[in-house]
């Protein structure tokens, strides 16, 4: 397989994994507002408040928020890399520019759902950090040495 390939896989599955994460935060602000037995979880969440700014958000509105913003991010992340080998003509070049932005960040969140104990995270951001480190590795074994 090239580069591009691999490349093209991790942002496949980048955006797999926003739309997953969509649909997941969906079905829980769903449930949270209909589920009797997320009720008093809810009603804890919406009763803690936080004075900040003028704002006057719960911690509902922070998970949701947090949750909401994230998927947007894996859908931005996964069509800037599309972006990019669109509009440039030399897709190593791109792989070879990108890759390591994506397996830096994937690997931190990787850090970071070990940490909090997030399921999704750990098992989805090793397979994507392991296919943009494939075609990052790829991509530097190919001829070409030019950075964007």
């Amino acid at each position: 397989m090239k580069p591009r390939s691999w490349f093209v896989s991790g942002l496949w599955v980048t955006g797999l994994f926003a739309v997953g994460h969509l649909s997941g935060f969906l079905m829980g602000a769903w449930a949270s507002r209909h589920d009797p037995g997320m009720a008093d979880l809810t009603r804890a969440m919406r009763a803690y408040r936080i004075h900040l700014m003028g704002f006057h958000p719960s911690m509902l509105d922070f998970r949701e928020y947090f949750s909401l913003n994230f998927s947007i991010l894996l859908a931005f992340a996964a069509g800037v890399g599309s972006s990019a080998l669109a509009l440039v003509p030399d897709p190593v070049r791109v792989v070879r520019a990108l890759a390591p932005w994506y397996v830096g960040v994937f690997l931190a969140l990787l850090a970071t759902s070990i940490r909090f104990s997030i399921a999704q995270g750990v098992v989805t951001c090793p397979i994507i950090a392991a296919l943009f480190a494939v075609a990052w590795a790829m991509a530097r074994r190919s001829g070409v040495r030019d950075r964007i």
